[in-house]
């Protein structure tokens, strides 16, 4: 037990060991393209977090609060996400975090929908680096969320035990996320159901189970919008198709565990 204790910390702390250089050598965030002017959605922003909403809000479906990804802009992902406040009548929170690194507030999103008195459920999810921090604080406030989605990301927190639903969206054009670190720490995580398509997600739930499903032809970069990211894949579709293909399995997810 000790052992394996230790084993635990080390990886954690070499996560660390590899973000803390980016955070003390660069100050260089990935900016977000042209920021969307769609008509009916209200995008407000404090310190703390960027809102989408409408005026059809229904403050009785889950919100989702999201932690961007490393080194990348919040409002980067505004685009992405506009649809569960225009279409689904969501309300969104993207979260601001230091540096723009989610690792350095790995209990941000959770602090956030702790002063949200008009809703009452939230599922949280991150891309890349903020799918790793969502987990965290999964790990760490585990009655603060009734879902959890994370994109090109894993979970270095034993997540096993886990009673919500929880669903991982990987692009096959990605050549950012460590495969072979995606893999070894998928066992963080309940029993895995592998779909090819939204309508393969269980009409009765997947509570204790993590659904896996890969974006043909999506790269790591398209989850948000920022232009090209270095090191990263050539995606075969475009990033409104990668998003839309996102949106769709989400709201399938949701939908199904009546979220």
């Amino acid at each position: 037990m000790i052992i394996d204790h230790y084993v635990l910390h080390m990886k954690k702390l070499s996560l660390l060991i590899f973000i803390l250089p980016i955070f003390y050598f660069t100050s260089c965030s990935y900016l977000p393209e042209e920021l969307p002017t769609t008509p009916g959605l209200v995008i407000e922003e404090n310190a703390d977090y960027i809102s989408l909403t409408t005026a059809n809000t229904d403050n009785r479906k889950a919100g989702i609060v999201f932690n961007p990804g490393g080194l990348v802009d919040p409002h980067a992902y505004i685009t992405a996400f506009e649809d569960f406040a225009l279409i689904e009548n969501r309300m969104v929170l993207i979260a601001k975090v230091t540096s723009n690194l989610a690792i350095l507030n790995t209990s941000k999103a959770s602090s956030i929908i702790n002063d949200m008195t008009d809703v009452n459920r939230w599922v949280v999810g991150g891309h890349s680096l903020g799918g790793v921090t969502s987990c965290i604080d999964v790990f760490n406030n585990p009655d603060s969320f009734v879902g959890l989605f994370i994109l090109a990301a894993y979970s270095i927190e034993d997540l096993r035990d886990s009673s919500i639903p929880i669903i991982s969206i990987t692009a096959s054009e990605d050549a950012l996320l460590d495969m072979e670190e995606f893999s070894n720490n998928n066992d963080n995580l309940p029993d895995p159901l592998r779909i090819n398509a939204p309508i393969d997600i269980p009409e009765e739930g997947t509570s204790g189970m993590t659904v896996f499903y890969q974006i043909e032809g999506g790269n790591h970069a398209q989850f948000g919008s920022y232009g090209n990211q270095e090191g990263d894949g050539s995606a075969t579709i475009s990033s409104i198709e990668q998003q839309e293909l996102t949106f769709n399995v989400l709201k399938k997810f949701m939908d199904c565990n009546e979220l």
